[in-house]
């Protein structure tokens, strides 16, 4: 059994998104499907003291139709560049691990960027490196996959090599399966325990910068790790 997964090409990362990339054996980022601006492809969440809020990449779309996320262009009248780091800043500076990954962050943050998906494959890029994963994973735009929704799924699948397919559980509803017929459409809900954060009550849903400020490159490794070997182990158990 060859698993496989795939997400949206999404600026600052969930949880959730580390734990699926780790549970599977081949894993996929999506930069050339329709851009949304109601998923997380330009924004994220971070706890404030105020609570959470939302961080967004402002971009060009006026006039633009429907556009790829690969083709997106950032509004450059815009600083917002300025604006993220000063927040992350702001809210994190005392958090025990900040420092671990401030100063890279920050020059990330320096950089010119053009077009969203640029910006989230260097953060990903960041990631990956800082929590010493190999294999970065591959983009749909290099692929040259022109089809869409489950046909899409089947390509990537046959094109990866992969019999089985690790989707979120909130995709349930949309996901059909006759239209799978030889991929094995495997279903995961990542239980995500609390762990410490400032500024009170535990919050979810934030993005992966939360965790590793709080907790620290080595723990949040181990939790995915750790996170991702039960979801593998319940795949196997389905099969």
């Amino acid at each position: 059994m060859l698993t496989l997964a795939a997400e949206v090409l999404p600026y600052l990362p969930s949880e959730n998104f580390f734990v699926l990339a780790a549970a599977a054996d081949e894993f996929v980022v999506a930069d050339d499907i329709q851009f949304s601006t109601n998923g997380n492809a330009n924004r994220a969440r971070l706890k404030t003291v105020e609570g959470a809020r939302w961080l967004t990449i402002p971009i060009l779309s006026k006039g633009r139709g429907l556009q790829k996320l690969h083709e997106v262009e950032i509004d450059m009248t815009r600083s917002w560049q300025r604006q993220h780091w000063r927040t992350i800043e702001l809210n994190y500076h005392n958090a025990p691990y900040f420092g671990e990954l401030a100063d890279e962050l920050e020059e990330l943050y320096r950089r010119p960027y053009q077009k969203l998906a640029e910006v989230s494959w260097e953060f990903l890029k960041f990631f990956w490196k800082a929590l010493h994963w190999e294999n970065l994973p591959k983009r749909t735009s290099e692929l040259e996959i022109t089809s869409t929704g489950e046909k899409r799924l089947a390509e990537l699948a046959k094109f990866m090599h992969a019999d089985t397919y690790l989707a979120h559980e909130k995709y349930r509803a949309v996901l059909q399966l006759e239209r799978l017929p030889n991929v094995q459409l495997q279903f995961v809900n990542c239980e995500l325990p609390p762990y410490h954060q400032q500024f009170g009550e535990f919050a979810g849903g934030l993005n992966i910068l939360d965790l590793l400020f709080n907790e620290g490159v080595a723990f949040t490794r181990e939790r995915l790790q750790r996170i991702a070997a039960v979801v593998r182990d319940d795949v196997i158990t389905k099969n």
